[in-house]
Parts: structure tokens; sequence; C-alpha cells
């Protein structure tokens, strides 16, 4: 079993939302470079949204993009949510704010997942991540969102020697 080492119990409703209300004491200047990466954030997010749909075998598939795909999994939602850059893309309105609760509430889903069950023989057939898988389709629905491949132009996999293996922008 692997455990989800990233996910904290200390998460709290309240501290998500003054994670997100510090978001909005960024200066304008700030902002405007955030917004500036908007598409990337948008993507991330999506990204995020496809992987929980996937059962175990298609997330093991992803292996030779994302290395350890179940690691990923969390650690790409995580940063799809920080603050600054979920703020970004609805203050840009590249998806609109009534779905903004939604997305709070499928991050709040996913932190409540158990460590005992953050394994491959889970995902697809436990109760909870059927509910996450759900949600995930749903919201992905709700933004038209038609396919369900994970787009890797984002991702760039480079050896310690500094040789390229893997370069999403050129598939």
């Amino acid at each position: 079993m692997k455990n989800n080492f990233f996910k904290t119990k200390s998460n709290s409703e309240k501290q998500l939302k003054s994670e997100f209300i510090n978001a909005e004491n960024l200066e304008e200047s700030e902002l405007l470079q955030y917004d500036k990466n908007v598409d990337f954030f948008y993507t991330n997010l999506i990204n995020s949204l496809i992987l929980f749909t996937y059962n175990s075998e298609e997330l093991e598939k992803m292996e030779f993009i994302l290395i350890d795909p179940l690691t990923e999994l969390y650690e790409e939602m995580d940063y799809a949510f920080l603050p600054v850059c979920f703020e970004t893309i609805f203050r840009n309105n590249i998806i609109e704010d009534k779905y903004k609760e939604e997305f709070v509430n499928f991050k709040k889903l996913v932190n409540e997942i158990p460590n005992e069950i953050w394994d491959y023989e889970f995902i697809g057939k436990n109760k909870k991540w059927m509910e996450i898988k759900n949600n995930a389709e749903n919201l992905l629905n709700k933004l038209k969102v038609e396919t369900r491949v994970f787009n890797t132009n984002c991702h760039k996999i480079i050896t310690n020697e500094g040789k390229t293996i893997f370069d999403g922008k050129n598939e």
C-alpha cells in the first residue's frame, strides 16, 4: 500500500477558505504576472480532474509521463489548488465563478481519502474513490471538456545526464 504522504489532516475548511482569501492580497502587478500563465494553471486543473477519472490501469499506463502516477494524482491536484493559481483561473473568467465552490468541495473530498485506501487496488472499486471519480466527471462535463486525455503539453522528462526522454509539446 502506498500512503498519501502529501496529504495532511490539518487542512480544515477554515484553513482552505483563508488560503483562498490570502490570494486576494496580492498587488495588481503581481496578479498580472500570474495572468500570463493562466492557460497553464487551467491545463493543470483540468489535468487534475482527468487523472481522477482514470481507473488504476489507466493511471499505471501514465508512468512514462508521470513516473509515479499515484503520487502525481495528488500532487497535480494540490498544485492546481494553490490559491493564487486557482484564483487566477476564475479572475480571468476561464471558468465561471459559479463553479468555484464545486471545485473547492472536490478538493475537500480528495483530502478526505483515508491513507489506507490511497492505493491502486482501491481506485475504481472503493465507494470513496467512485464518488471522487463521479465528481471529477461531473465537473468536466459542466465545463464541457469532452476529452479525458491527459494534456502533456506542459510535461517534460529530462534524465540526470540532461537528455530529454519525453517532451509533451512534441507528442
